[in-house]
């Protein structure tokens, strides 16, 4: 319940200028201990501000990304889940570039041969930990600006490194998605994630049942840029995973977190 308390006070929270702890404690039906707990523990992590009597959002000039440790904690078995489905859409041989995040790391568990393009740093250690002889895939990290809190690399010089190779597949993740198509935290994540998707045949996105909440600033992509969603069979998202399939894109469906 943790994860979803945090992703309920983040989610509110983008829309308001503050929020009291006792406010915090009643939408998470807890404690006000309870509540301060997870305030502390997201104000450690730089995802809202801790003020006198509650919370406020960062300043717009802080970066947006949520650190990566984080990220990995939220709907762990589901992510892996998705990326063992994901997975059976690709050859054992295949060149896959994989877009960072806490849902696409998941995939190197999975992957024992091919190539790898990544801007995942966790990624790219994770493989290499699997496989610390020359055996096992691949591995391509290009350059770019390293994000700190996402643990990726991003920018101008990444979206260039990219546009140099060519893959069977594209898997990837973001912030949020809505009826038009993909979000993202920032332009520069997004801009990697399109130059891959520009270079690679079949384009395949991971999302775990958070992501429909619509949440992002910048668009990644529109539906018609995506071959396969896969994602969460959750009740309250169906309606919009009906009008993703009206717009041609394949929706593969695992069970959701509780």
């Amino acid at each position: 319940m943790r994860n979803e308390y945090e992703k309920t006070v983040l989610r509110l929270l983008a829309g308001r200028d503050f929020i009291a702890t006792e406010e915090v404690a009643g939408l998470i039906g807890a404690s006000p201990a309870t509540a301060r707990r997870l305030i502390n523990r997201l104000a450690e992590n730089r995802l809202l501000r801790r003020v006198h009597g509650g919370i406020r959002p960062l300043p717009p000039e802080s970066n947006p990304s949520i650190p990566f440790g984080l990220r990995e904690q939220w709907f762990s078995e589901e992510k892996r889940l998705l990326a063992a489905e994901a997975l059976k859409l690709v050859r054992r041989d295949s060149v896959l570039f994989i877009h960072g995040g806490s849902t696409t790391a998941c995939l190197g568990s999975g992957i024992e041969s091919g190539s790898v393009i990544t801007n995942s740093l966790r990624l790219a250690e994770l493989l290499r930990e699997r496989f610390p002889a020359d055996d096992g895939p691949e591995v391509i990290v290009p350059g770019g600006t390293l994000d700190r809190k996402a643990g990726i690399l991003t920018g101008t010089r990444a979206e260039r490194a990219i546009g140099c190779y060519h893959a069977d597949a594209v898997f990837f993740s973001a912030r949020g998605l809505d009826a038009e198509g993909v979000l993202d935290t920032s332009d520069a994540t997004a801009g990697v994630a399109r130059a891959m998707i520009e270079h690679a045949r079949l384009a395949v996105m991971l999302a775990d049942h958070s992501k429909f909440s619509g949440d992002g600033m910048a668009r990644m992509v529109f539906w018609s840029q995506v071959d396969v969603l896969v994602t969460a069979d959750r009740t309250e998202n169906r309606p919009l995973l009906d009008t993703i399939r009206r717009q041609g894109v394949k929706v593969i469906t695992v069970p959701a977190a509780e």
